[in-house]
């Protein structure tokens, strides 16, 4: 058996908030600039958009999808949790959370407001799925990082 290596995702963005802000953004209000009409179970499934999606604000907490139905959908389990600053997490949204890869988010004040750099790794868990996952997350994460979530920094500084 072959093993699958993929080189890991990085995104950088720099956003025109302090860190803090930033960090509060990208966590506590995740559910204003998610794209939860399609990036979530919800929308894979074609049942629409999903109602809610949260982040447990701690190490050990859970970012969860809340569905049309009410029920709920744990997408990653937050591994590392510094505010304004670094956040981490076990992610395997619509996965088994065995099949978890690895996200890491880390704000760092510049000049300029916050630079963010999110790294994805860890796709080698996924065997032969790993590099078409990958290069779904590659494209994805320039949607939801700097598109979505680049764009809810500009709204909150105008």
């Amino acid at each position: 058996m072959t093993e699958t290596v993929t080189d890991p995702i990085r995104k950088t963005i720099t956003v025109p908030l302090d860190r803090m802000t930033a960090f509060d953004l990208f966590t506590k209000g995740i559910d204003q600039w998610w794209p939860k009409d399609s990036h979530s179970l919800t929308a894979s499934a074609g049942d629409g958009t999903a109602p809610k999606v949260r982040v447990e604000p701690k190490e050990g907490g859970r970012v969860i999808e809340t569905k049309p139905d009410g029920s709920e959908a744990d997408w990653a389990t937050i591994t590392g949790w510094k505010p304004g600053e670094h956040f981490s997490m076990r992610w395997f949204v619509g996965r088994s959370p065995d099949e978890a890869t690895l996200v890491d988010i880390r704000f760092t004040q510049t000049e300029a407001g916050t630079r963010v750099d999110l790294t994805h790794s860890g796709f080698e868990v996924l065997g032969q799925a790993a590099e078409t996952t990958c290069a779904g997350y590659t494209t994805g994460w320039d949607q939801v990082l700097g598109t979505c979530y680049g764009n809810a920094c500009n709204k909150i500084a105008a």
